[in-house]
């Protein structure tokens, strides 16, 4: 299989479904943002020494491929796991429990509370790039505030990371 298809080079691309849409359509920016998140939380699991905070960010990129899946087009008849509200409760049940040991607003100085802070940053663009499909109800309700509760519970993530890792 060849990597390269030569659809790109007259600046479109093809969703999941086969549809050719341009490569600035919202549903590739989301996707790109989506790829980049990953990425972030890739790098972020390499310097986890925190097995726990591994598996969880682990099942947080299995939901993120499902939403990438969802959002380009698949739909959510389509997905084997989508997020749903016990997703987003979850998700509040982890921030409530690390927030307990974490001081607000302090700088991240330690590489494994950068990297986190780093996801954190590239969950709030993805939140954004989202909000227009969010708004003209393309996307659901459920997926949006699953994203929003993301970025908290990785911010708080951070903060524990700063409070307990070393250099």
């Amino acid at each position: 299989m060849k990597v390269y298809t030569k659809i790109g080079d007259k600046g479109t691309t093809r969703t999941y479904t086969g549809k050719e849409i341009p490569k600035n359509d919202q549903i590739i920016v989301i996707g790109g943002k989506i790829d980049s998140l990953q990425a972030s939380l890739d790098y972020a699991k390499l310097v986890l020494s925190d097995t726990e905070i591994t598996l969880l960010i682990q099942n947080i990129q299995e939901k993120l491929w499902q939403s990438a899946g969802e959002i380009s087009g698949e739909g959510i008849e389509k997905i084997k796991n989508p997020v749903n509200e016990e997703d987003i409760t979850k998700l509040e049940e982890q921030i409530d429990k690390y927030n307990q040991k974490i001081d607000f607003f302090i700088r991240f100085t330690k590489e494994t509370s950068a990297r986190l802070n780093e996801a954190r940053i590239r969950t709030r663009e993805l939140e954004i790039a989202m909000t227009q499909m969010f708004r003209e109800q393309k996307i659901r309700p459920e997926l949006y505030k699953y994203i929003n509760r993301l970025s908290d519970l990785i911010y708080v993530l951070a903060c524990k990371e700063e409070k307990t890792t070393q250099k």
